[in-house]
Order: C-alpha cells, then sequence, then structure tokens
C-alpha cells in the first residue's frame, strides 16, 4: 500500500480550493488545534508530517530536531523569525514565504486604517456612545492631509502605506538603509521621530532591528503622536511605548505583541491605544493569494520533487 504524504496546517482558515488540492494528493491535517502550536506541542506531533504550512508556530531546533520525514515548512505569511533556519537547512528542509502584492496591499491598508481610526477617534467614540454618552469635544480627531507620516522600512508594505497616505495629502519620510527612493524623502531615526505627526513600522525581526525604535526616539516624538506597528512588536521598546501611551503622549495602533494572544498585557486597557488581534493580511483576497502559494510549494516539493519558489533559507 502507497503512503499518503501527511500535510500539517497550523494556519486558521485555510481556503477552501486550496485545501481541496491539497487533499486531493495528500492526507492533510488542517488546523488540528484551533490555533498555533507550542513547542511541546510539536515535538510531540512533528515526526508525523512531510510538510507543514505553518502560521506563527516555533519551530526551532528542538523541533526541527525531530522532524524526521519533514521536507517543507511553508510559512503561511512573511516573516519567518520564529523558524530555525539554519536547523531546517543543515536538515535538508525548504523554509518559503508568501510575499504576495495581496498580503502587501492587506497589511498597508490596515495600517492606515489604524492610522485613520486613531486620528478620528473612531473606537474611542463608538465605544462611547454605545455606552449611553452623545460625548463629542473629547474627540476630536486630526485630518491626514498635512501631516508628516514616518515610514520605518520602505519595503513592499511601507511602499504602499507611503502612497495611501500621500493619496491623502500627508507628507511622508522615510528610514531605511537598504532602500533609495525617488518619491520619497529619507531621512535618520532621530530626524523622522522629530518631524512625524504619525508613524507606521514596517520592519521584519532581525538581530540589527529588534529594539530598533527605542525610548530615546520615541520621546522625540510630538504629544499626540501616533505609533502604528503592523509587523514584529519586537522592533519597538515595548516599556517605553506602554509608558508613553499611558502617559497620554502617545497614541498607538497595535496588531502584534511580543507574546500572542497577549495575555495581561496592559497595553490593552489603555483607551488610546488600538489592538487587533494578528490580522492585518486576513482578508479573502491576502488569504487566497498567499495559500495558493503555499499550496504550490507544497505539490511541488512533495509530488513533483522540484524546488519550491520564495526559499529563505538557501
Amino acid at each position: 500500500m502507497i503512503r499518503l504524504a501527511r500535510v500539517l496546517i497550523t494556519a486558521p482558515s485555510f481556503t477552501a480550493r486550496h485545501l481541496r488540492t491539497l487533499q486531493a494528493r495528500f492526507a492533510v491535517d488542517d488546523d488540528p488545534l484551533g490555533r498555533w502550536y507550542t513547542e511541546e506541542e510539536l515535538l510531540g506531533a512533528i515526526s508525523k508530517y512531510d510538510a507543514v504550512i505553518a502560521g506563527l508556530d516555533p519551530f526551532t531546533r528542538r523541533v526541527i530536531e525531530k522532524a524526521d520525514r519533514l521536507k517543507i515548512v511553508a510559512r503561511r505569511g512573511i516573516g519567518y523569525d520564529r523558524i530555525d533556519l539554519a536547523a531546517c537547512k543543515a536538515r535538508g528542509i525548504y523554509v518559503t514565504n508568501t510575499p504576495v502584492p495581496d498580503e502587501h496591499q492587506a497589511v498597508a491598508e490596515f495600517a492606515v486604517a489604524l492610522l485613520l481610526d486613531a486620528s478620528k477617534n473612531i473606537t474611542r467614540s463608538v465605544n462611547s456612545l454605545k455606552n449611553g454618552s452623545w460625548e463629542r469635544r473629547a474627540f476630536v480627531g486630526r485630518n491626514i492631509e498635512g501631516m508628516t507620516v514616518g515610514i520605518v522600512g520602505l519595503g513592499n508594505v511601507g511602499t504602499r502605506v507611503a502612497r495611501l497616505v500621500t493619496a491623502f495629502g500627508a507628507d511622508v519620510v522615510y528610514y531605511d538603509p537598504y532602500v533609495s527612493s525617488k518619491e520619497f524623502k529619507a531621512v535618520t531615526l532621530p530626524e523622522l521621530f522629530s518631524s512625524a505627526d504619525a508613524v507606521s513600522v514596517h520592519l521584519v525581526k532581525t538581530p540589527e532591528t529588534v529594539g530598533i525604535v527605542t525610548a530615546e526616539l520615541l520621546g522625540r516624538m510630538k504629544t499626540g503622536g501616533i505609533v502604528v506597528n503592523t509587523s514584529r512588536a519586537e522592533v519597538v521598546d515595548r516599556d517605553a511605548l506602554k509608558d508613553a501611551v499611558a502617559s497620554g503622549r502617545l497614541k498607538a495602533g497595535l496588531d502584534v505583541f511580543d507574546r500572542e494572544p497577549p495575555r495581561d498585557d496592559p497595553i490593552l486597557g489603555f483607551e488610546n491605544a488600538l489592538t487587533t488581534p494578528h490580522i492585518a493580511a486576513y482578508t479573502v483576497e491576502s488569504f487566497d493569494a498567499i495559500d495558493g502559494a503555499c499550496a504550490v510549494n507544497v505539490v511541488r516539493v512533495l509530488e513533483e520533487g522540484d524546488e519550491p519558489d520564495h526559499i529563505v533559507n538557501r
């Protein structure tokens, strides 16, 4: 009897048509826990699988050393900082991600939505009205037109955010030592935080970027400034941001946290912090494109014996 290759999908709400493509070829366990795995759970399960389509699960060296059959970890998303790339490479396991335009657009739109909400006090006023109040003066907002918006990381998502806020009439400055743009003005990080009315962060997590947004930089921002982060929480000094928001000096729009889910994180209770459960990329269009890319890569590796697209651990 021929053994079907076995695929684990740890990410939620995998697009139905791409799931059917996989199920027609392989034995598929689709989101069996209804959440991401812990390291201990992966240690107990990983030896059964030939491929994983991964959310934000911790594929540590310990996990990879138990992955006797694994040929590919297809990351359902852009970031791959929770996967030990070196350990995978040493065992001949491909690691891929999905840098697809639909996801870039989804995250960019979400970042701008957080900026709009924070600047217009939309969520605060909605909650106030639902609680029976007709308070209006407390929710006077600001126009995006005329703001200076600082973009930290002018990659695929950051560029789209810059263009979207430009359409509103904002002035854009950016910091990215790896990008030279003729479209937007490059500045140093201190200059960006000193001049910006709002800052949107779009960085991958690397040793270079962890903690790059320091307390000193946040201290340079104008009172009432807005910090939006839809990339990785670890690139911003968590305590400094928490203190600035708690004091009322800054507003924040956060879709990412050091620990997810962020149980007992005090920033969740601050009125001037918009907090969402890491859903910036969660759109129908984004999922369809991402899941299609993951499915194609799994089929290429397991069925066709070919290299996948978007390998990140060559």
